[in-house]
């Protein structure tokens, strides 16, 4: 279903922005309560990026390659 991969994709961008704003917070020299704090945000955000793909894939239907082939 090409609506199942879009959702799968954007979801995916999104970790991956995340993912990079973790990086940079982590590589920045800002003080370390503030560091802290954004790395905990970005965290959170990616954790729930993770559950949201979780919870995607439980209402999607199964999505088994159709083989005619009688193995």
């Amino acid at each position: 279903m090409r609506l199942t991969s879009i959702i799968l994709t954007e979801l995916a961008l999104d970790k991956l922005k995340a993912e990079e704003n973790l990086q940079s917070i982590i590589n920045s020299g800002e003080d370390s309560d503030i560091k802290v704090k954004r790395i905990k945000l970005e965290l959170e955000k990616i954790v729930n990026i993770d559950n949201m793909v979780s919870k995607w894939k439980e209402y999607i239907p199964n999505e088994e390659p159709k083989n005619n082939n009688n193995d």
